[in-house]
């Protein structure tokens, strides 16, 4: 495999051929702390505003966890209004960084919350406990009115995504009613989280609601329909304010071309949101003279440096397994496996995987919904959300697949691990778990690092890294761990069945031979996945609605994309290892620390 062999020869040749993958980490790493950098510093509108991270504990003993992002030079001439911004579920505060940025660049104290169980959040997150959740979010701007000299006590509007704007729906049962409220996608209906919505044309005041056009979850006929009882008329539309911002009674629908999960990053619900605050908390007139233009926003930079940074840590994986495989002594490595990989006939390799996949989405999709019918319920194998869904997933799916295989090549062309034998060898395989968790400890430590500097540093997590900052760090290592073993059938079987397409085990020959295999692997792996989305997402694009099910339709987008990598990563961790059980430990640890870092506790 001339990309991870070393030729024979003298010393400096040897040193030579290792020289490409040490450099490759070492731009790579360039490249992370350089736009971990620049999301730091767009964070803080290129030196323009403060940001401040905050702790509270409430008089119940709970705590919660916020960033206040301020103007660094105070020009408003008065106390500056508050907004409390909430993101939605499974996400956390940086979702929200698109308006808190533009909200703290415009003479605002924003206010930006990690809901329970989310983020750096140590409390879990819970609908029979959901007005706890609403209160922890309200005392959280309210600590800040009452602590910050420059802040006002009595004026401050909130804004919420998805999750987020029933929350900031609910505020309207607080003690201190918002002057100014904006929802977006989300926060519409009669009830949220088992709580009446104070919905009518006086409450909330000052309304903007918010939604894509493509919404998986709130359709524009809601939207529609939550602004004709917000405003009692039944013939309001978009694009109009309807009522007066003077007096409390103004009310908007904002409809933009995105779907869910890229509304609280498009540009127009952006701004306009940060305009209907600026309105309504500052006065028309002083927002029009003293206040940036709407059309002069750099959250942009934020975003797109923090893509950037996620993209190259996950790539940078490639060479660091490489070069902790050629370092470990022989007497660590996995064993290598002996069996000749077939080729099999593109065409052969289509079909099956356009089958298997097809299975394993329909599987996937149906055991999504009983996941979190159980976790619903307070049932939960691993208590981060999805992570039982996952779970269930995994188990399901290893056994169809080894039948797959089984019945479509037949059981001599299959490793011999699985099928006829395989009692005889568990303690074999038990000696790969802990050979593979050996290869995988500097890849661990790696992620670490990177989101202990970035934490602490820049303020913020690299995604695809574990938390190491805030009080759930415990729990979510322990998720993670056991996230991972539970994720080793799905991935252990995923890399059977590749092995069969592709050969995965097999190596590479050169870059193009790697190229050519890393796309026919993505292809045959996403095949099946594709097709279900596109028969969910066709009809909703028509206008059908399918209620819950695009809920799960919406998830199965970005663990498209993560299985997808999967694909690439067990070709290369494949080829060089030729083991299985290494390739399969290697995915299920990323996608472990995704599931136990990114989603709520539940």
């Amino acid at each position: 495999m001339l990309i991870s062999g070393i030729r024979p020869g003298k010393a400096r040749g040897k040193n030579l051929a290792m020289e490409p993958r040490y450099l490759a980490l070492f731009i790579l790493s360039i490249i992370i702390a350089s736009s971990t950098y620049m999301v730091w510093s767009a964070e803080r509108g290129f030196g323009e505003i403060t940001v401040e991270t905050i702790q509270v504990t409430r008089s119940n003993g709970r705590t919660v966890d916020f960033s206040v992002y301020k103007p660094r030079i105070l020009t408003y001439g008065k106390p500056l209004p508050a907004v409390l911004t909430i993101h939605g579920i499974s996400a956390s505060r940086g979702e929200m960084l698109p308006v808190n940025i533009e909200l703290a660049r415009r003479n605002f104290t924003v206010v930006s919350v990690d809901l329970a169980g989310h983020g750096v959040s140590s409390e879990v997150f819970g609908w029979g406990t959901f007005l706890e959740v609403v209160t922890d979010a309200y005392e959280a701007v309210r600590y800040v009115q009452a602590t910050d000299p420059d802040t006002s006590q009595s004026t401050w509007g909130v804004l919420g995504h998805s999750l987020g704007a029933g929350v900031a729906m609910l505020m309207q049962v607080m003690p201190v009613q918002p002057n100014a409220t904006v929802i977006i996608g989300g926060g519409m209906g009669e009830n949220f989280g088992g709580l009446s919505m104070p919905l009518n044309q006086t409450n909330p005041r000052n309304l903007m609601i918010a939604c894509g056009l493509y919404d998986e979850l709130v359709s524009t006929d809601l939207a529609y329909a939550t602004l004709r009882t917000a405003t009692g008329l039944s013939n309001a539309t978009s694009g109009t304010i309807y009522g007066n911002l003077s007096d409390g009674s103004a009310r908007k629908l904002v409809l933009s071309a995105t779907n869910h999960l890229f509304e609280i990053s498009d540009t127009t619900i952006v701004m306009q949101s940060v305009d209907w605050l600026g309105r309504s908390l500052q006065g028309a007139s002083q927002f029009d003279q003293h206040t940036l233009s709407i059309s002069n926003h750099i959250f942009q930079y934020a975003n797109l440096a923090g893509s950037i940074q996620t993209s190259v840590m996950l790539l940078s994986v490639f060479p660091l397994y490489l070069i902790t495989y050629s370092k470990l002594p022989a007497k660590l490595k996995p064993r290598r496996i002996n069996d000749e990989w077939a080729p099999v006939r593109s065409s052969r390799a289509l079909e099956f995987s356009l089958l298997l996949g097809s299975v394993g989405a329909v599987l996937f999709l149906s055991l999504m919904f009983l996941g979190l019918i159980m976790e619903f319920a307070g049932i939960n194998i691993v208590p981060v959300s999805f992570g039982t869904a996952f779970t269930l997933f995994s188990l399901a799916m290893f056994p169809v697949t080894v039948h797959f295989i089984g019945r479509s090549f037949g059981r001599h062309e299959m490793q011999s691990d699985v099928g006829h034998g395989f009692e005889k060898r568990i303690r074999q395989m038990a000696d790969d778990i802990l050979r593979s968790f050996v290869l995988v400890l500097p890849l661990v430590a790696w992620l670490c690092v990177w989101s202990y500097l970035s934490s602490l540093l820049a303020g913020s997590r690299i995604g695809a890294t574990p938390q190491v900052i805030g009080g759930a760090v415990a729990f979510r290592a322990v998720s993670t761990i056991a996230l991972t073993m539970t994720l080793l059938p799905l991935f252990y079987g995923d890399a059977l069945w590749l092995n069969q397409v592709v050969g995965v085990m097999s190596g590479w020959t050169s870059l193009i031979s790697l190229s050519k295999k890393a796309v026919a692997i993505i292809v045959y792996r996403l095949v099946g996945f594709g097709i279900l989305i596109a028969a969910l997402y066709l009809p909703f694009l028509a206008g059908v609605q399918l209620g819950f099910v695009m809920f799960v339709a919406l998830l199965m987008l970005p663990f498209a994309v993560l299985f997808g990598l999967s694909a690439v990563v067990a070709l290369w961790a494949g080829g060089l290892s030729k083991n299985y059980m290494s390739t399969a430990l290697l995915n299920a640890l990323l996608l472990a620390v995704i599931i136990a870092s990114t989603f709520q506790i539940i």
